[in-house]
């Protein structure tokens, strides 16, 4: 039999009232997990084939797989290869370059990498909340709900590392949440904590949200134990980067990690991040008022035991960390997948533990409808925007480009990568940032384009003769003077799908439209 403090540690077993949730709720239920995982594979077999969100950063991360599979483990700020600069941490490109080094091409890598972290999250996810007491069916269907949301499904669509550092801090906790947790297994989930680390800098609420949950049930050695053998595992990782880029890491997060945040911009953060939610994926905010409801009813039932609930610590925890994260100016939905994961795991663990038999069937309903309802702008989607593209854009875009033994600029360094060259600015937004603190940084990459140095240069985002261009690549992309040493001296010359191809003035090359 259950103890109080098992019970309110988040280890409760399955109760009676666990199996008196009546068919049409699972049904309901059911059905919406159906739908949702339908639309993330036939999103996937599209977005896929037609490389329609393998945008600005995944090309960073793809560029930096394929640097490292040449040996360039973080380029310099500037150097021969060109521009470096970047906040990545190394894991996901590093699984990457290993697949690249086995001979599999270049974006069916990014997508293998991705899709498998995916599986892993909601693998991670579902033995979680099994651990935390929920029913094998309702552990299944709640962690398939994590879906729902923008964020979590740019993590299938986008090649990026949200996905995989949410994966292992996620196993992390299901490693964590057992009595009488062994010395073994606390060895195990920090080394799953440092890898989240490792995958995207942030990643600490994880083991935060741990450490605090055992030192609530007063398991202090534990905890310490925990967070002592995480630290050493990120001191290990922080180290292994620094002797493998031969120190650069350091010069280059000492200059790229804030990206162009400040003091006015972090006292915004949290009207930002409540803003890009509730425009950009409204799915997430439907899922985290539920888990807010979940907060109230435990806040209510047991007021004095919330830090022995790890669902809501969690929930604090990812809070804490996320909301500062926009107060830079680059970020964007994708580092809210963590509130979904946290949100979806208060409600689901909330919900095998509730004892009304009604309010747990009502809620089962409440999840299945939410998801449904996020479900709805992911259909949309798409038939509208995953579409819009034809197959291997990206592909076609390199068949464009002028025969020639140049280097090609692109505003995505993906498409130098498929032309079997190393990228020349790795993150043009970042160049732009790192000119306000480095004087004279861009010179070198102007006096290029004076020259007519690259073959082609192709851009995403905005046409050079069109009126915005003027705002987009001054205080966006590439910076002051780009613009102008771009129109001088190169002429329009084809459009590929959104990509839009520029050669030297005095280059006969013409291709046709595409």
């Amino acid at each position: 039999m259950a103890t109080a403090s098992s019970s309110a540690a988040g280890t409760r077993p399955l109760t009676a009232t666990s199996a008196a949730v009546g068919r049409a709720p699972r049904i309901f239920l059911y059905a919406a997990v159906a739908l949702i995982l339908l639309t993330t594979v036939m999103r996937a077999a599209v977005c896929w084939r037609n490389d329609t969100w393998v945008e600005h950063p995944s090309g960073v991360l793809i560029a930096m797989a394929a640097d490292l599979k040449d040996g360039i483990f973080y380029r310099p700020l500037y150097g021969p290869e060109g521009y470096g600069g970047t906040r990545y941490f190394p894991l996901y490109f590093v699984l990457q370059a290993g697949l690249l080094e086995l001979g599999m091409p270049v974006l069916p890598s990014a997508y293998l990498v991705s899709g498998a972290a995916v599986l892993l999250l909601l693998v991670g996810a579902l033995y979680l909340l099994r651990r935390l007491g929920a029913e094998l069916w309702l552990a299944a269907c709640g962690s398939a709900t994590i879906l729902a949301a923008v964020s979590a499904q740019m993590a299938v669509t986008n090649p990026h590392g949200d996905g995989l550092a949410s994966a292992l801090s996620v196993c992390g906790l299901a490693v964590v949440v057992r009595p009488n947790l062994s010395h073994r297994l606390v060895l195990v989930a920090a080394v799953l904590f440092a890898l989240a680390w490792s995958a995207k800098l942030n990643m600490v609420f994880g083991v935060a949200a741990a450490v605090i949950w055992l030192l609530a049930r007063g398991e202090r050695r534990t905890a310490w134990e925990l967070a002592g053998e995480t630290a050493l595992g990120c001191l290990l990782v922080a180290a292994v980067m620094m002797i493998a880029s031969h120190g650069r890491v350091w010069e280059i997060f000492r200059a790229c990690a804030s990206g162009g945040t400040s003091l006015r911009l972090m006292r915004r953060s949290a009207k930002h991040v409540w803003a890009i939610a509730n425009r950009a994926d409204r799915g997430l905010v439907l899922f985290f008022f539920l888990a807010v409801f979940a907060f109230v009813c435990e806040a209510f039932t047991a007021p004095k035991k919330l830090l022995q609930n790890l669902p809501i610590v969690l929930l604090l925890m990812t809070l804490a960390v996320t909301i500062p994260i926009f107060g830079s100016p680059g970020v964007v939905q994708n580092h809210l997948i963590d509130v979904q994961i946290a949100s979806v795991v208060l409600f689901t663990a909330w919900l095998a533990h509730t004892p009304s038999v009604l309010l747990k069937q009502l809620g089962v309903c409440a999840l299945a409808l939410v998801t449904m309802v996020a479900t709805v702008p992911l259909l949309h989607k798409l038939m509208v925007w995953d579409v819009r593209f034809g197959p291997h854009r990206f592909q076609r875009v390199v068949a464009a480009l002028p025969d020639t033994q140049k280097p090609i600029l692109a505003e995505n360094p993906i498409i130098p990568v498929l032309a079997g060259q190393r990228t020349y600015v790795l993150d043009a937004w970042m160049l732009r940032m790192l000119r306000d603190r480095i004087p004279n940084f861009a010179d070198p990459l102007l006096e290029r384009l004076r020259r007519g140095d690259f073959g082609a240069v192709v851009l995403s985002f905005a046409d050079p003769r069109s009126p915005r261009a003027l705002m987009w690549y001054t205080y966006s992309d590439f910076g002051p003077g780009f613009l102008e040493a771009l129109t001088d001296n190169y002429r329009f010359a084809a459009t590929v799908e959104d990509q839009m191809i520029f050669v030297p003035i005095n280059d006969n090359y013409n291709p046709s439209p595409r």
